[in-house]
């Protein structure tokens, strides 16, 4: 019952970290992206430079072939998805890392619950 409550926990985390990215891509507010990665530490720390990071990749490849901007000076909807793709898919992997190294502490100090 334990581990059915443990497994369930770390699914309901993962699931709570990707709305909270999805909530920050839908309605474009950072703060919804914080809270994201404030509990997603540790992993959430590697998270965060991977969207920024990414966001530069993805605007310098696409921005060969398509204008990163729309006419009147707003971001193009090519960039504005794909970097909102990039920050849910970054977080919610932060969540899942954080749910092993927890595993695997959790299995070293209790190493008979495999």
């Amino acid at each position: 019952m334990r581990r059915r409550f443990g497994r369930l926990a770390a699914a309901a985390y993962v699931v709570l970290i990707g709305a909270l990215a999805v909530a920050g891509a839908v309605h474009e507010r950072a703060a919804y992206y914080l809270v994201a990665v404030a509990l997603t530490l540790p992993a959430g720390a590697f998270a965060l430079p991977a969207m920024y990071g990414g966001y530069a990749v993805i605007s310098a490849i696409g921005g060969i072939w398509l204008p990163v901007a729309r006419p009147d000076g707003e971001e193009a909807a090519w960039l504005s998805t794909g970097s909102a793709a990039l920050n849910v898919a970054a977080l919610t992997c932060a969540a899942i890392v954080n749910v092993a190294l927890a595993e695997r502490v959790l299995r070293r100090r209790h190493p008979s619950h495999h």
